[in-house]
């Protein structure tokens, strides 16, 4: 269970947050990968073009899943979990660059300098539901792009195919499919289904204090999310946008309690990061500790150079 939502202030810093809600046997770190290639599953390795700062992990010794990121050239994303939905190729297709799904984010932050870049490129792969480097599973995602001209994507493995939504309002939980969660927001707030009405109506919710609290479930997640992110006034800076979004990711965060160690499978917040896409800094807060942490990755690189490095 994660909730993902992007922000653009006035003086056009964009910002993508996440809560990253995963089982307590999950040891997550913010993390440097700033090697010189990295490697897929299917298609062996690859060179890294664009180094990123994010959230990761160990699978097995010595492969590190990431969660989410930002590059170099001020691309982020993050992967959401996406169950029952998604649905990948069973066998490897010749002529294209096989990806399982834990490879396309790697992808998407080492090779690309933009959301442009990355929809022109798309056509290109093929995603296959086939296990990754370490781990057993083949993990049901979606994802959510942002880069620094305020551009979000929304990339979905359906039954359909590959399906982009170029025309977001940049906010994406869990299951359903991103369209299913936009008609159930516009059935709720009872409004035609555009922007204006839509702003209209979220701004009504919010100033009058009736925004519904969100539950564990996906929808009721994705429905605060969207409300306080349409209905709010637009902000001044980058700090005032990074302070609403660990306001709202907060609110939707799950909170940890010891008795979830009885119970490997369920889930709670992690950790929230954000990722601010124009000065390329990553900020990262854990569910037991109220510090921020906050990563420059241009100071990173100096710091680390060619190296993939957990950073706390």
């Amino acid at each position: 269970m994660c909730t993902s939502l992007t922000l653009q202030s006035e003086n056009q810093h964009v910002l993508l947050g996440r809560t990253m809600d995963f089982p307590v046997r999950a040891k997550w770190h913010p993390t440097l990968i700033n090697s010189t290639s990295y490697q897929t599953a299917l298609s062996g390795t690859r060179k890294l073009i664009y180094p990123y700062v994010g959230g990761g992990r160990h699978v097995g010794n010595t492969h590190i899943l990431i969660a989410d990121g930002v590059n170099t050239a001020g691309l982020s994303c993050a992967e959401l979990m996406f169950p029952i939905k998604a649905h990948y190729l069973k066998k490897a297709v010749s002529g294209k660059l096989n990806l399982t799904p834990q490879d396309f984010l790697p992808w998407v932050l080492g090779e690309h300098i933009s959301i442009a870049e990355v929809i022109a490129d798309l056509d290109r792969i093929a995603l296959i539901g086939k296990n990754w480097l370490a781990g057993n599973e083949v993990f049901a995602f979606h994802w959510i792009l942002a880069d620094q001209t305020g551009r979000t994507l929304i990339v979905e493995p359906t039954i359909n195919g590959v399906e982009v939504i170029a025309d977001s309002i940049g906010v994406l939980t869990n299951s359903p499919t991103y369209p299913e969660h936009m008609k159930r927001f516009q059935q709720r707030l009872a409004v035609s289904p555009t922007i204006s009405a839509l702003k209209q109506k979220a701004h009504q919710i919010v100033l009058t204090q009736r925004v519904p609290a969100a539950t564990n479930t996906p929808t009721s997640r994705f429905l605060e999310a969207a409300i306080i992110k349409l209905g709010s006034a637009t902000l001044p800076n980058q700090f005032a946008a990074r302070n609403r979004l660990f306001n709202i990711l907060n609110a939707v965060a799950i909170p940890y309690q010891p008795t979830m160690n009885d119970h490997p499978n369920f889930n709670y917040t992690y950790y929230i990061s954000i990722l601010d896409t124009s000065n390329q800094t990553y900020f990262f807060t854990y569910h037991d500790s109220n510090q921020v942490f906050s990563f420059s990755l241009p100071e990173l690189l100096d710091h680390y150079p060619k190296t993939n490095q957990f950073l706390a």
